[in-house]
């Protein structure tokens, strides 16, 4: 007898009005900060949806770890290359689930709505329906930039944090709690709520030592308390064991482009000029000014009235045309090339 291979399977009914393409697309979530991005990169697999708003997705190729993916469709403007993720009530067009090849998930959106996913209600393991609990949390937090008062806004965002971290705590399953926390505002908060961000630190290695997402969440860590952080010994030396190699191949690499740079100065006998400046739209350009004024990206989104995706997209760009790989370099690299102010 054969036995039969575990298989996922996605399903659901959606409102799907006119506007919407009549595809639905499933995408991996490598690290934290990815988790809202749509990047063609990250899709998985692509399904139809029917004329009724039906649609199923099934396969075997997950990862054996769970893990986040995120489930979401594409404006008829739009292709998979410049997507975007809506956060606006009336077109909601994402949901985030947690999956391995054994998850049975059913989506049912409400009739009454009128964007993609609406009030849905999720059939399906206890996981995904807690991380739907978690969404009817993190929702109302992009309405921020509605709030007119200083005060107000602040004390909002730092409720929001803390219900954050108190749905983390009572949360059973650890990488729903780790969904919240990716949730909370680390740029502004981190300084603030050190220890509560090391105490889940030691909860989630504890539950989930050999996870992908452990390994991004203490290299975020080590980023926010300026590479002071002090984990656990297992930790460590499962980081030893398991990136030594990497970092040994990237120290060589960065070894030899130091070379090269050094090489291309000495020949040329220059250095950042404003004729080097990279080319920014104007989008890029406010955005670079608010990231050199200290904003954090919930702080861009608000100022610009725009998706919090949509700051990390030209985010991305902005390192990409200044080199840069972090917010660090970025500033550093703007500060030589005298784009202070841009």
């Amino acid at each position: 007898m054969q036995m039969a291979l575990a298989e996922y399977e996605i399903k659901g009914k959606l409102n799907i009005s006119d506007g919407w393409q009549h595809q639905i697309f499933l995408a991996t979530v490598h690290k934290m900060d990815d988790y809202y991005i749509a990047n063609p990169e990250f899709i998985i697999q692509v399904g139809r949806i029917e004329s009724d708003g039906t649609f199923v997705l099934k396969g075997d190729n997950l990862p054996l770890e769970k893990r986040y993916y995120r489930l979401y469709l594409v404006k008829d403007e739009h292709t998979e290359f410049d997507a975007c993720l809506y956060f606006d009530r009336n077109d909601n067009n994402f949901v985030h689930l947690i999956l391995d090849n054994n998850t049975k998930v059913e989506i049912q959106s409400e009739a009454d709505q009128y964007s993609p996913f609406g009030e849905y209600e999720l059939i399906g393991d206890a996981a995904n329906q807690e991380l739907r609990k978690l969404s009817r949390l993190i929702f109302p937090s992009f309405y921020f930039h509605e709030i007119k008062f200083t005060s107000e806004l602040q004390f909002a965002r730092q409720k929001y944090n803390r219900d954050l971290f108190a749905f983390a705590d009572s949360c059973p399953h650890i990488l729903v709690s780790l969904a919240a926390i990716i949730n909370t505002d680390m740029d502004r908060y981190y300084p603030l709520e050190s220890e509560r961000y090391l105490d889940f630190g030691k909860r989630l290695s504890a539950q989930l030592n050999n996870h992908s997402y452990t390994e991004d969440y203490f290299r975020k860590m080590n980023y926010y308390s300026g590479g002071t952080n002090s984990i656990s010994v297992p930790i460590w030396i499962y980081v030893i064991i398991t990136f030594l190699g990497i970092a040994l191949a990237v120290a060589l690499v960065r070894i030899l482009t130091l070379e090269r740079r050094i090489n291309s100065i000495k020949e040329d006998n220059t250095s950042f000029t404003t004729n080097q400046r990279p080319i920014f739209t104007r989008q890029e350009e406010k955005i670079l000014f608010l990231i050199l004024n200290e904003k954090s990206n919930k702080e861009i989104a608000s100022e610009l009235f725009i998706e919090l995706s949509t700051v990390k997209t030209h985010i991305n760009k902005l390192y990409s045309k200044l080199g840069a790989k972090n917010r660090a370099e970025a500033k550093n690299i703007a500060k030589r090339m005298d784009l202070m102010g841009v």
